[in-house]
């Protein structure tokens, strides 16, 4: 289900505004849960622009443009009345608490089901990516991603490193890094400055160890691998500077 955004509204639905981080006018959104309360009030939970990527919106601010409800979708009646529409794994009482607290297992469950829903996981055409690779075969394979999808090259290689960035241990800090990256790169979710305030943060965390330790555990590998995928742009030499460290970072390939 893919929905337009007719009007930007405050967060009670009351007003209007000029501007808003989270999303733009005219803009197509897919619509992943969908929430609709007693009183008349609907909430869509999208894939929204913001860095923190999902987020619930009043349904009066959009028009349906794809009216198709996702095969994973069920109906439960919550206590007080109110009627949601959800892959079922998110209709586990507390699931988004646990996923707004960093939880690796609701993260995972929320990226499986946003594959699902936007479309499939991010390589239709390529089923046989098995890790480890080195920075060739990385290039190569994301050769393969902007042939099948008729993408930019630099934007194959990040969907390649994506793919293999969940062989490290997820700190819970960077999952709203992560999530950032997902969107911008698999969902055209998000713009250049998004990226770079992910960078940021990605910087942060990293920052509170020592350099020499950065490779020796599971987080800071992680955030390492993380920041490849955080540059909007790159070329020829970029790619290959780009497979050069992830293979390094991930895989101990240098």
């Amino acid at each position: 289900m893919k929905v337009r955004c007719t009007q930007l509204l405050t967060n009670d639905g009351r007003g209007t505004l000029e501007s808003s981080p989270w999303l733009t006018l005219d803009a197509e959104y897919h619509v992943v849960s969908l929430l609709a309360y007693p009183g008349g009030r609907v909430l869509l939970r999208l894939l929204a622009d913001n860095e923190n990527g999902l987020a619930l919106f009043d349904s009066t601010a959009f028009i349906t443009v794809d009216g198709t409800v996702p095969d994973s979708w069920e109906a439960r009646i919550r206590e007080g009345g109110t009627l949601v529409f959800a892959p079922t794994s998110w209709l586990v009482p507390g699931f988004w608490e646990d996923y707004y607290d960093g939880d690796p297992a609701a993260a995972e469950a929320v990226r499986q089901e946003l594959n699902k829903i936007i479309g499939g996981a991010p390589f239709p055409d390529v089923r046989d990516l098995h890790g480890p690779l080195t920075s060739l075969e990385l290039r190569s394979a994301a050769a393969v991603i902007a042939e099948a999808k008729e993408t930019d090259p630099w934007k194959a290689l990040m969907l390649v490193l994506l793919h293999f960035i969940r062989e490290i241990s997820l700190p819970m800090e960077l999952q709203p890094v992560l999530t950032t990256a997902d969107a911008y790169w698999i969902s055209g979710k998000g713009t250049p400055d998004t990226l770079e305030t992910a960078k940021e943060k990605c910087w942060d965390y990293l920052n509170q160890f020592e350099m020499s330790t950065q490779l020796e555990n599971a987080g800071t590998r992680f955030a390492r691998a993380l920041l490849c995928v955080l540059e909007p742009l790159g070329d020829e030499e970029a790619r290959s500077d780009t497979a050069d460290r992830f293979a390094g970072v991930v895989w101990d390939i240098w």
